[in-house]
């Protein structure tokens, strides 16, 4: 019997009822003592425990923590590495919608000052809400100094919030790693993806007054970092770094909008919108959306970094159908996992290794 799936859930289930029910018999003999009593409250805290168990059981099959008892027991393992595709530098692009900007000489107050962390309040025409925007400054950080850093737009999962993104470790992560002069210091942007937060808005533009989630992240986001923070505005100064629900979407602008992005990182994300239950909003040109369809017609030079497992079933199966169809000037280096379930614990090992990897690719990210 595998860790998911029905099986062990109607087992538990009935193990539940049948305590349940043989714990309602022993009501009417409460007044007894001793062992029959202790017996009576094993079986009420036995109850109590099966519950919480349908729960996690419950919950682990909706976002696939574990993949089964081996995963549960025990690591992920050290994977196979493969190098695909071309040399990311070569091959036309598009203009950057960043281009010809430059932030202004006097930045708007930050919302903190003093502080690496600063949360901003931002409304979004694109999303048709206010909506979150938390910045990661790098050390040193003074906005009245001309000097402009390397942006790295961080993208959580779902359902998450961009605070989120900061406690799974992935800026802890790249400030290791720049201490360390193995990547320069860079400017952390963390959007809130969804409006409202429940919404699985997949990073597409939706119609019908939905949200346009692709034109947040690629147009107006970006504008409005430039306008507020002291960035380059190459595309080799920007990447997209994203786990599960956020990798798929770091793929997807950066693979989608090469002018912007020159590089992206792909932790256990997926390379096909994936609206599970809800089923896909109106989409136009939701097909275009396709990142295994588009690479096998159309790659562009981007650089990628891709990290998955071969038991995530979330992950794994359009993320193998992409790592076939690289080819140049796509350049992907690909991280895969013998097992491991769709859960941090799993990718968080592999972000020195990707962050080492984004200071070598784009010329922006080199120390």
């Amino acid at each position: 019997m595998g860790l998911t799936g029905t099986p062990l859930l109607v087992l538990v289930i009935v193990l539940l009822v049948v305590v349940f029910v043989t714990a309602l018999l022993d009501l009417p003999r409460l007044r007894h003592r001793g062992a029959a009593a202790l017996a009576r409250g094993a079986k009420v805290a036995l109850v109590g425990a099966l519950a919480v168990l349908v729960s996690g059981i419950v919950l682990n099959d909706q976002y696939l923590f574990y993949i089964s008892w081996g995963d549960l027991l025990g690591p992920a393992g050290q994977g196979t590495v493969s190098a695909l595709g071309g040399s990311a530098g070569a091959g036309a692009v598009p203009a950057s919608p960043l281009a010809g900007l430059r932030s202004p000489r006097v930045l708007p107050a930050l919302p903190s000052p003093g502080r690496r962390e600063q949360v901003w309040t931002v409304a979004s025409r694109s999303l048709g809400a206010r909506v979150q925007v938390l910045v990661e400054l790098p050390p040193g950080y003074d906005p009245s100094s001309r000097r402009t850093y390397p942006v790295v737009v961080g993208l959580h999962g779902f359902p998450a919030v961009p605070s989120s993104y900061v406690y799974s470790d992935i800026v802890g992560a790249e400030d290791r790693q720049a201490t360390a002069h193995r990547i320069a210091p860079a400017v952390v942007v963390i959007p809130q993806i969804n409006a409202p937060e429940r919404y699985d808005s997949e990073c597409v533009d939706a119609a019908g007054g939905a949200p346009r989630v692709d034109s947040w992240l690629t147009s107006e986001l970006p504008r409005w970092v430039v306008a507020h923070l002291r960035v380059r505005t190459d595309r080799r100064s920007w990447a997209a770094v994203g786990y599960s629900f956020g990798g798929w979407c770091a793929a997807s602008t950066a693979l989608r909008h090469p002018g912007l992005f020159g590089a992206f990182v792909d932790l256990q994300g997926y390379f096909r919108p994936d609206f599970g239950t809800a089923g896909a909003p109106e989409v136009p040109g939701l097909g275009g959306y396709d990142l295994v369809r588009l690479e096998a017609r159309h790659p562009v030079p981007v650089a990628g970094f891709v990290e998955t497992s071969r038991q995530d079933t979330l992950s794994y199966p359009s993320t193998a159908a992409f790592l076939r169809a690289v080819r140049a000037p796509t350049s992907v280096t690909a991280v895969v996992l013998p097992h491991g379930g769709h859960r941090p614990a799993v990718w968080q090992p592999v972000l020195p290794r990707a962050f080492r990897w984004l200071g070598q690719v784009l010329p922006g990210f080199r120390p």
